[in-house]
């Protein structure tokens, strides 16, 4: 493993920037300087061709089907695995000066990303020649891509750049490893219909997926800017441009890449016009939902990278698309939605975005006919949702720690919950949202038991915390599944007294009676949550203290654990990959008491491997809010710098997009101590003293909400908006356009 050295990257707070070229980081950079908006993403191979890891474009839920095949299957048994397809990259222009094909390593040179315009800048001087590359990826138009080269002559030569369309990857090592997606004995893509223009200088052609036919039609136009005259070869796909090039003349050449099943952006826009727009939109999207930290400039480089990480993955998605584990940056677990966008994901996008969270919250939705059956075929009423997916199907083969994370359902409930929170929409509560609390709730009530204790017990689980397996009554699972109960409750009483014509409707639809919702609100109130007297802790499930405790004297190269160790060897100790408890706490925060808060976190904090990359922002954000200062900006260091430092070693596979959700809220709310209570606001603010203050907005209620804090006081007002009522620090007071400050008690 190669890791990138901190401050590789600068500590620019809006731009990553590197020089020279090392192949063994070339990976690492792919992923990290990569661009997309939520429909399509491109990893960031040098557009001279070499050194490359892993070139390629993504278009969400562009994918291969494939049947899963079991040496010993048995029924309900997931079937179909799905995993995001590569296409043609067209990022390459590589650039020849008389008839040789310039070398980056031997040439002086920059690469930038810049989060304040969106562009992937590279500048390469060689003694005859400079270049420098342009790239994007629109955050407006959801099908565009576009990248220029520009090259100046210091000397008279003949050049040639050639624009390629094509992915130019290194063979992938064969190595186990579960969370990289599989190699395919057969072509994945057909390419059909390549129709060229009658100037050569644009180009369409269709691509038709081997199994899951799933067709897709790119286009690529060209746009030559000149001093001097090129002349125009076509091979393929390929655009070539040759010519000769006076001393101190330029020659620019453009390419605008459209990809989608039906094509409506125009291809003729210029690169210029599409980066002015990106700017205008990054200027204002930063001016509204930065996390500034008073002093700190290497972590607030990483906080401004990771919140540029979570709008790029989300800025154009498009409806019926939800937000993959790694976003679009590489292929690694195949393109799959697993729990992590509802919790960790979502969040961000409701506080800054909530038009898309609410297509988020609609594609979870779309799954719904399909959860309904895989909860038939697990005997339960009402829906299970997949662990991870693409399609709705669930495409885990490891049923142990996939299909048995049934608090997947509650996480759905969760982010639908963070989105009505920040929106206020209740319209799209009773279009959608409802329907899913209760189907959910249904699952609960048949999948969990009364037994003689007169508690309500869920048994043969897998929580969060995949190296513990099918226990008997897991604490956050069971947690969660009180608060998707009590939603529904909640929720079904709502639109019962405010609407009683639609809730009759929904009734009927539904097949729901009041005694479904008594059922749920019993079940609810009875339900065991474990509690260890002595220790003054919640056990993670009902045997976890009674496990042998794991040997921490394992080699550091035997890490992570699951790579090394038989699942049955994980299973039977006190090992966590992240701890389960203390993800219950982070979000459910006033289901515990300080005291067992803190104690919680202080028992499960050593059994922690951090093999999880959900790990440490969790972490990060429970340590500030059980008052750990030090260790909570420790673990915030981590989790922000997880992916530019490559902490976990794989970086090259792309970004660890639910970290960074968990990163930014660990800022806002473990040290900015902002979260909801029973609808109330509630702002607490831990601002570590080294940094100053802490300031951020966020969505509450369908209007913005300012946070200035510093350790001694916080100033909060709401720029837009009707005032809202707020709990700070103990006092009820009300927030409105006037700024209020408030000091700390």
């Amino acid at each position: 493993m190669t890791t990138a050295p901190t401050g590789r990257y600068g500590f620019d707070a809006f731009a990553l920037r590197v020089r020279g070229v090392d192949s063994a980081l070339a990976g690492q950079e792919e992923s990290i300087f990569a661009l997309s908006n939520g429909c399509l993403g491109v990893r960031s191979a040098w557009e001279q061709g070499d050194p490359v890891v892993e070139s390629g474009t993504l278009v969400n839920g562009f994918y291969e089907t494939w049947p899963i095949v079991y040496p010993e299957s048995a029924y309900g048994f997931a079937t179909s695995g799905q995993t995001i397809v590569y296409l043609p990259d067209a990022t390459l222009l590589r650039v020849s000066v008389d008839g040789a094909t310039l070398d980056l390593l031997t040439a002086e040179v920059e690469r930038v990303l810049d989060l304040s315009r969106g562009l992937v800048v590279t500048t390469a001087h060689w003694p005859e020649v400079t270049v420098r590359w342009e790239r994007l990826v629109s955050l407006l138009h959801p099908h565009l891509m576009a990248a220029r080269v520009e090259v100046t002559a210091h000397q008279s030569l003949s050049l040639e750049i050639e624009s390629g369309w094509g992915n130019r990857n290194r063979e992938r090592p064969s190595r186990f490893d579960p969370r990289l997606a599989p190699t395919f004995q057969h072509a994945l893509l057909i390419e059909e219909n390549l129709e060229r223009g009658p100037d050569g200088l644009s180009f369409s052609v269709g691509y038709r997926t081997n199994a899951s036919a799933m067709e897709l039609r790119c286009e690529c136009r060209h746009r030559a800017v000149l001093d001097g005259q090129l002349l125009v070869h076509t091979d393929g796909t390929a655009t070539i441009f040759r010519g000769d090039l006076a001393a101190q003349k330029s020659v620019a050449i453009e390419k605008i890449c459209a990809y989608g099943a039906a094509i409506s952006a125009r291809t003729e826009v210029s690169f210029a016009e599409l980066a002015g727009e990106q700017s205008r939109h990054l200027e204002e999207f930063w001016a509204n939902h930065q996390i500034v930290i008073g002093d700190d400039p290497p972590l607030q480089q990483a906080v401004n990278w990771i919140t540029f990480q979570l709008h790029q993955a989300t800025a154009a998605l498009v409806d019926g698309s939800g937000v993959p584990a790694k976003g679009l940056t590489g292929q690694a677990y195949e393109g799959h939605v697993f729990w992590d966008m509802d919790v960790f994901t979502l969040p961000f996008v409701a506080h800054t975005d909530p038009p898309t969270s609410a297509r988020l919250i609609k594609y979870r939705h779309s799954m719904l006919a399909t959860a309904r059956q895989r909860a038939g075929q697990l005997n339960l009423a009402g829906a299970l949702f997949p662990w991870r997916t693409i399609n709705g199907e669930e495409a885990s083969a490891y049923f142990e720690a996939g299909t048995a994370q049934y608090h997947i359902n509650a996480d759905a409930i969760l982010g639908l919950a963070t989105y009505l929170d920040a929106t206020a929409d209740t319209g799209l509560l009773w279009e959608c949202g409802l329907e899913m609390a209760v189907e959910t709730a249904r699952m609960w009530a048949d999948l969990g038991f009364y037994a003689t204790d007169g508690r309500f017990h869920i048994h043969m689980v897998t929580g969060p915390d995949e190296y513990t397996a099918l226990v008997d009554d897991n604490a956050y699972t069971n947690l969660m599944a009180r608060f998707n109960l009590d939603r529904a409750v909640e929720w079904s009483s709502q639109l019962a007294a405010e609407s009683a014509d639609d809730f009759a409707d929904l009734a009927v639809r539904l097949h729901l009676s009041g005694a479904d919702i008594e059922a749920w609100r019993q079940a609810a109130a009875a339900m065991y949550v474990p509690i260890d007297d002595a220790r003054g802790i919640t056990p993670q499930d009902a045997r976890f203290l009674e496990r042998e405790t794991w040997d921490w004297n394992t080699p550091p190269d035997q890490y992570p654990l699951l790579l090394h160790f038989h699942p049955l060897v994980i299973y039977r100790h006190q090992v966590l990959k992240q701890a389960d408890v203390v993800m219950a706490v982070f979000n459910l925060p006033d289901d515990f008491t300080p005291e067992v808060a803190r104690a919680n976190f202080d028992f499960y904090d050593p059994l922690t491997t951090g093999d999880s990359s959900l790990s440490p922002p969790v972490q990060a954000g429970v340590a500030a809010m059980v008052g750990h200062a030090d260790l909570a900006l420790n673990y915030l260091r981590k989790g922000a710098t997880l992916d530019l430092a490559d902490l976990a070693g794989n970086t090259g596979q792309g970004v660890h997009l639910a970290a960074a959700g968990g990163v930014w809220l660990a800022l806002v709310r473990g040290f900015g101590g902002f979260r909801r209570k029973q609808g109330t606001v509630v702002v607490e603010p831990r601002v570590p003293p080294a940094w100053g203050s802490l300031s951020f907005s966020v969505m509450v209620d369908g209007a913005p909400l300012s946070i200035q804090a510093t350790p001694e006081k916080v100033t909060l007002h709401r720029p837009g908006g009707e005032p809202v009522n707020a709990e700070i620090w103990g006092q009820m007071l009300m927030i409105g356009a006037e700024p209020l400050t408030v000091n700390r008690p």
